[in-house]
């Protein structure tokens, strides 16, 4: 059975593997890359997760990982040498988020005021500096006001204030905003994932669902499909968002408080991506190994 188990594994993390190995490759990320990245995180979960000792066993660790004693005393080394660094992507989000939603910067039926950049005795309104203290820590208000206006989401108007346009924060191509948001949305899902297929019950587990077409559809289809659930995916996830605003200050003072949230996906299959390396290397002329 474990074996079974195993071998299924391996298979599910070929497909899962797919679409992430075509983009490193696009971008001129190599095997030894990824080599290296994987041990990282097969060092760290196993520690995290099996070694529940004070002190740190690297000869447990290896035998857990299947890696040598001198491969992962190397990726402890590199890790401790390291620079960390925060995450910045979700920041103007929230900040938009809370421009949208939060009843201090909303008027009349919820619509975002415009706000000033400083704080004005003679006008009661909030300003930008206030809420991007409340919602995005310590970055500098003028560099993300700077940010916002660079992506078209914050206009400046003629009297000095500043109007929101979006609601979503769009990171430009290939950014490290949006580099670190694919890796937080990956881990979030297969989390999700990987819960349910451990769970122990029918009623266990996180909610995932998913809906898809009986057949195949053609490109106009597609192009419909994506329209609609564009709109009604953002309604819906505005709708879940503002339920966390009028939640916000409920929590208790307990110390173990966990992050949150809900994600949706749309997805559209190409057939040649869920085929193994074996049909496509029949395809390409290659005889079958038993038929030698």
């Amino acid at each position: 059975m474990a074996e079974q188990v195993q071998e299924d594994l391996r298979l599910a993390l070929r497909m899962m593997l797919k679409p992430l190995v075509k983009l490193l490759i696009s971008q001129g990320v190599s095997h030894a890359d990824f080599s290296a990245a994987a041990k990282d995180v097969f060092v760290e979960m196993a520690i995290r997760h099996f070694d529940e000792g004070q002190k740190i066993n690297q000869s447990r660790v290896a035998i857990l990982t299947g890696l040598t004693r001198k491969e992962v005393k190397n990726v402890i080394d590199r890790s401790m040498t390291a620079k960390s660094h925060g995450k910045n992507f979700s920041r103007p989000s929230r900040v938009l988020v809370g421009w949208h939603s939060d009843p201090r910067y909303t008027g009349p039926y919820g619509v975002p005021l415009e706000l000033p950049y400083e704080f004005d005795e003679s006008d009661d309104r909030p300003s930008f500096k206030e809420l991007v203290r409340s919602y995005s820590g310590d970055m500098a208000p003028a560099q993300m006001l700077k940010e916002l206006i660079r992506v078209g989401a914050v206009v400046k108007l003629e009297t000095g204030n500043y109007r929101v346009v979006r609601r979503v924060f769009e990171p430009e191509r290939l950014s490290p905003e949006l580099l670190e948001r694919f890796g937080d949305v990956a881990h979030n899902f297969f989390s999700t994932a990987a819960k349910n297929i451990e769970k122990k019950g029918q009623t266990a587990g996180l909610f995932e669902r998913v809906v898809y077409a009986e057949e195949a559809q053609s490109d106009e289809i597609l192009a419909q499909f994506d329209e609609f659930i564009k709109q009604r995916g953002q309604d819906f996830l505005e709708e879940l968002d503002n339920w966390f605003v009028l939640r916000q200050g409920m929590s208790d003072k307990s110390p173990e408080r966990r992050q949150t949230g809900f994600g949706m996906y749309h997805y559209i299959e190409e057939k040649q991506d869920k085929e193994s390396l074996r049909d496509l290397l029949i395809e390409r002329g290659l005889e079958p190994e038993e038929d030698l």
